[in-house]
């Protein structure tokens, strides 16, 4: 009887198994929030364009992937799981918190907040590299084999479900905490996304350690990894300086110095690779939901109008997690019975159909992107296009022969647009421009103004029209023309055209209308009157701390903004235009 009591003592669901669990979670909370928030950490804070942020975070992301390799390979052979992970773990929270201290060390210069910040990111993938092989492995070491079979079937389910519990709270909360919390001056909060999924990490080391003794820790016996290394290249180099060729296969040269089971198991490895040699490239494109993707979403506004909800550019990736968790439960019951009744039964053919799917995803993607950027501004060959912008707050009219316009009204800071064929590089085209009596007190009434114009061959060419003192008009040609050129991470161009009423050094602001954006540009970054990218989003325009008029100008991507500025007494107009 007392042995038979001992043997369902030790055959109970391990205890381990939540301390195991619970490390698995921090970690993925943590991951998941990093990679969440990294990118816009790396293009809004940091001020790296959305190429240089790809590269970086796709390099953390290969540091990442690579690193299990040698992980494994320390655990196997020299510190064995246990000490593995707190040491990994112990590296992954003090990279999060140089990753912190980075965000929040605007005293430093830009480049040393560069520097630190991806220092930490390095430190992150090497802690991530002890984790990931070990973690999972290590729970399976708490089952006795084969009695605890069903226990241990249980606990991958719990681990998986674990690990989109803990993927589906961070992708949701990670982004909340940036975007919903102001600091340090700023509207959003990078200091608290990676700061708390890096005290979670630190808790998390504390909660492992304090189960040391209920575990079960199996010393490391030998290097599987450098052995199945070094039976492949044993076998090539025998092959290539033996003169007698193996009769079966090239692995076969290997046996002498590797035994019969060894050979066996690195052939199969082999077959195994070879089925998964297109993983690289899934997994490459799967992690551009946290780089090329989210700066996709930066230029949409993301409303969900039936939930009363804006998502946020980072937090579009809870998709993955939650169709995870509701996948993991109606696979078995409703998709796998349905792909089998159209011939998808085999784990390739179901890999196979999972990678087609991929493909219409990007695809989608694509169509997205371009429709988000919509047609390039084309001006037909042999033709050139003017735009004459109205600075007066009164009618102007405009008459040309040459352009086909008679008599056409420009209303208050509006604009007319003509286009014609050009029959020499640089055609000079005569204008009459005609004004009301309030436009200039000191002319009479039906006063026309003669000039010229120039319209340059396949590309589009601006004049604005504006008061250089109460009495005087000039018709100014805005730099050498204007380049339509769209912006290739699709962000908006704006320029603001002013008159003598106001100077570029005046303290007039465009300030985000979104209540927890603290975006703002003062005129003086629009000197020059060409165009500047800005972000997407709707703004007022503020003279001297007041709102310059009621209307709110949206901004959308991928598209040219003018917005002109005129001032007669204590009245402010302005008007936008595309």
């Amino acid at each position: 009887m007392d042995l038979r009591s001992n043997q369902k003592e030790k055959l109970k669901y391990p205890k381990s198994i939540y301390l195991i669990v619970f490390i698995e979670f921090c970690e993925r909370f943590s991951t998941y929030g990093l990679r969440s928030a990294l990118v816009l950490y790396l293009t809004t804070i940091l001020k790296f364009n959305g190429d240089d942020s790809t590269i970086i975070y796709h390099s953390f992301i290969f540091l990442a992937n690579i690193m299990p390799l040698p992980g494994a390979i320390l655990a196997d052979s020299y510190l064995g799981k246990f000490k593995t992970i707190i040491c990994s773990s112990t590296a992954y929270a003090l990279g999060g918190a140089v990753l912190t201290g980075a965000s929040m060390a605007d005293i430093f210069s830009l480049d040393f907040q560069k520097i630190v910040a991806v220092f930490g990111l390095f430190i992150i993938s090497i802690g991530t590299g002890g984790i990931k092989p070990c973690v999972f492995a290590f729970g399976g070491d708490q089952f006795q084999l084969p009695q605890q079979k069903k226990q241990l079937l249980h606990y991958t389910t719990v681990f998986l479900f674990i690990v989109s519990v803990g993927a589906l709270i961070s992708t949701f909360l990670t982004p909340e905490l940036r975007h919903s919390v102001h600091c340090l001056g700023r509207d959003t909060c990078f200091p608290l996304a990676f700061g708390v999924p890096a005290l979670l990490m630190f808790t998390a080391i504390v909660v492992f350690v304090s189960g040391k003794s209920i575990y079960v820790n199996k010393k490391p016996e030998r290097n599987i990894i450098a052995k199945t290394f070094g039976c492949i290249f044993y076998a090539i180099r025998t092959k290539m300086t033996t003169s007698v060729p193996c009769q079966t296969h090239w692995l076969d040269n290997a046996k002498g110095a590797y035994t019969e089971t060894e050979v066996s198991e690195t052939r199969t490895s082999l077959n195994v690779i070879s089925v998964f040699v297109a993983y690289p490239v899934f997994w490459s494109l799967f992690a551009q939901q946290s780089s090329r993707w989210t700066l996709q979403a930066m230029l949409m506004n993301g409303r969900v109008d039936f939930l009363g909800w804006t998502i946020k550019p980072d937090q579009m990736q809870i998709l993955t997690p939650l169709l995870g968790l509701t996948l993991l439960v109606l696979f078995d019951v409703v998709f796998y019975p349905l792909l089998a009744m159209v011939g998808v039964q085999k784990p390739l053919q179901k890999l196979t159909f999972a990678g087609a799917l991929a493909v219409i995803a990007f695809v989608f993607t694509a169509l997205l992107q371009f429709k988000i950027f919509g047609n390039t501004t084309e001006i037909p060959s042999g033709q050139g296009r003017l735009n004459i912008y109205n600075g007066l707050d009164c009618n102007v009219s405009v008459r040309s022969r040459s352009l086909h316009l008679q008599d056409n009204i420009i209303g208050p800071l509006e604009m007319i647009n003509a286009s014609r064929p050009v029959l020499s590089r640089d055609d000079v085209v005569d204008i009459s421009l005609g004004f009301e009596t309030e436009c200039l007190l000191s002319v009479p009434d039906n006063y026309e103004f003669d000039t010229t114009v120039t319209i340059t061959e396949g590309v589009e060419i601006s004049y604005h029209l504006f008061r250089i003192n109460p009495n005087t008009i000039k018709l100014n040609r805005i730099d050498t023309h204007d380049s339509l050129v769209k912006e290739k991470f699709g962000n908006p161009k704006l320029r603001i055209l002013i008159d003598h009423t106001f100077d570029f050094d005046d303290n007039i602001t465009l300030v985000s209308a979104d209540q927890n954006s603290f975006t703002s540009y003062p005129l003086s970054s629009f000197r020059g009157m060409n165009y500047n990218v800005v972000k997407v989003g709707k703004y007022n325009v503020f003279f001297n701390g007041k709102i310059l008029t009621t209307s709110i100008i949206d901004i959308l991507p991928a598209t040219f903004y003018t917005i002109t500025l005129q001032r007669n007494g204590d009245k402010m107009v302005k008007l936008q235009s595309i």
